[in-house]
């Protein structure tokens, strides 16, 4: 496990390696990728790899740490945009559903690791993770005190905005071959971002009826 964190200057081949890796690790997973065919994905030799980046460990982290570190930058941009609990909330799965459009192989790499118990993720991921869960408890916190939400578990709704767009994510990849089996409305939109407001929906408003 990469557990130091060494700031890299950005260059054009550099962010071409880490993209290349990405995919290739969300496909394969850390164990089955290799080095020789990232390289040869990112248009580099093997040389031309371990100079921008390093072995295979770290491109990992680096991969990761770069993903996490761009969606908490958009949570925390986009939290501050607003200062309605509510908004603030949806700003939080919006966000990821944002960075998942830029990259739509992030979900699969993520949850790869995830279900594996992340052994390749590195600290500086595992911190800016925190970080993140760490401002939706402070929305919800902040909410609950204006009287907007009532006290629930940071961590457990976290994972239900999060989580669920992580997994719908990779469950759309799915969506001709179930299609036949839950017809969905024409008028419908399966994609993350129209999925990610029906999340936040029942998230914020449950589906029993007011009064029941």
């Amino acid at each position: 496990m990469v557990t130091r964190e060494v700031a890299q200057p950005r260059s054009e081949t550099r962010d071409r390696i880490l993209d290349a890796a990405g995919q290739l690790f969300a496909e394969q997973g850390f164990g089955g990728a290799t080095v020789e065919e990232i390289a040869r994905r990112a248009g580099v030799n093997k040389a031309m790899l371990y100079y921008h980046v390093g072995d295979k460990a770290e491109l990992f982290a680096a991969v990761v740490s770069a993903h996490v570190g761009r969606i908490r930058t958009l949570v925390a941009a986009a939290v501050a945009e607003s200062d309605e609990p509510r908004e603030r909330l949806g700003a939080i799965p919006r966000a990821f559903a944002r960075a998942v459009h830029e990259h739509p192989y992030l979900p699969q790499l993520m949850l790869r690791e995830i279900t594996a118990g992340g052994p390749n993720m590195p600290d500086v991921a595992i911190r800016q993770i925190a970080e993140i869960m760490l401002m939706t408890k402070q929305v919800l916190d902040e909410g609950a005190a204006r009287g907007a939400f009532r006290s629930v578990s940071p961590f457990a709704t976290h994972l239900m905005l999060v989580g669920a767009m992580m997994f719908m994510a990779n469950a759309l990849r799915l969506r001709d071959r179930f299609g036949d089996k839950l017809p969905v409305p024409p008028s419908s939109q399966l994609d993350l971002e129209t999925l990610s407001e029906a999340v936040l929906d029942i998230v914020l408003d449950g589906i029993s009826r007011k009064g029941n």
